[in-house]
Parts: C-alpha cells; structure tokens; sequence
C-alpha cells in the first residue's frame, strides 16, 4: 500500500532543505505530554539532526500539501541504537501535530519511508524501530504501515518496549555500508 492508495499524498523532506519558515513549522508543532514522554521535544530532535556530521542521522519533516504535519529522526549505522540489526535504517522520535492525528498521516509518511530510504540509504537491508508498550496508538500505526513485530520485548527506558520491522519487498541487502 502507498501514501496514494491510502488516499493522502505526503512527502519526507529533511531538515537542511527545509525553508526557515517550514523548519518554524516544525519547531512549531503541537506535540502532546504523552508522545513527548515516548519521543522527547521536537527541539531535542532537531539538536541531534544538526549535531550529525556523518550523514547516520536525518530529521525527516512530514508535509502534506504545504502543510508540516510531523517530524520524525531516522538512524543508521553507528548512530543507530545497539539492539538494530546490521545495515537497518532506524525511524525514531515520531510525532504527528495533535490537530493532524488520526487522519492516516503517519500512516503515509511509514509507507513513504520505505521509498525515501531506497533511494537515499540504500545500502539499507531494513527499516526498524522501537515503540513502547503504552503507546498504542503507535502500536497501530506501524502495523497499519506494515511493521511487524519481531518478538522480543525489553525493559525500557519507561517500560516495556517492543520492537517492529518494515515487512517491504522495497528493501534489499545491498552492499555493506563503508
């Protein structure tokens, strides 16, 4: 399923070509106590894209339309966490505007993922990520998406944490990264 089918068209754009007045708009996001307690501030997201020298971590802003309606880290290689496996893209700190949810945006920028990472990273072999076991919202929103869970559960930083991986015939292993 793409971003088309789910009838909403949006489009990943990173945070170094974003305009000064889109990248206003991410800072500018209404993020909810709850998703701030999953992901952290948008702000703290946006220190670590800029603070990334290397290329292994990208802020991804969603837009649809013209509109900034989320934000979104991606990781790779020694930037990734610990337990993602070798050459896996990871999707971290996701947020959606509150005024935006539930409308299948997220949904769409999951489905979009896969294309942006295969044609930027793709040396990628997987796209993963970690969601806390409260959070099901986002639970349902990455299965809606195709992520699936691998079966393993950890104690987390505010409880317990599962781990999901894009299920894409997008992705292939190419290449080991240099």
């Amino acid at each position: 399923m793409t971003p088309e089918t789910l009838g909403m068209r949006v489009s990943l754009i990173p945070w170094e070509s974003l305009t000064p007045n889109e990248q206003r708009s991410v800072s500018a996001l209404d993020i909810s106590p709850q998703q701030i307690e999953y992901a952290g501030t948008i702000e703290h997201s946006i220190e670590l894209c800029e603070a990334s020298h290397a290329g292994n971590i990208v802020g991804l802003a969603i837009k649809h339309g013209a509109d900034v309606v989320g934000f979104f880290l991606l990781k790779r290689r020694s930037d990734a966490p610990v337990w993602a496996a070798d050459r896996a893209a990871v999707v971290s700190a996701m947020r959606v505007d509150q005024s935006r949810q539930g409308k299948g945006l997220g949904t769409a920028a999951l489905h979009a993922l896969a294309l942006w990472v295969e044609e930027y990273w793709p040396e990628s072999s997987a796209i993963m990520l970690s969601v806390d076991e409260g959070n099901g919202a986002g639970i349902r929103a990455y299965g809606k998406a195709g992520f699936q869970e691998l079966g393993i559960r950890e104690q987390g930083r505010i409880g317990w944490v599962r781990y999901m991986t894009l299920a894409t015939p997008l992705l292939s292993p190419g290449p080991a990264a240099p």
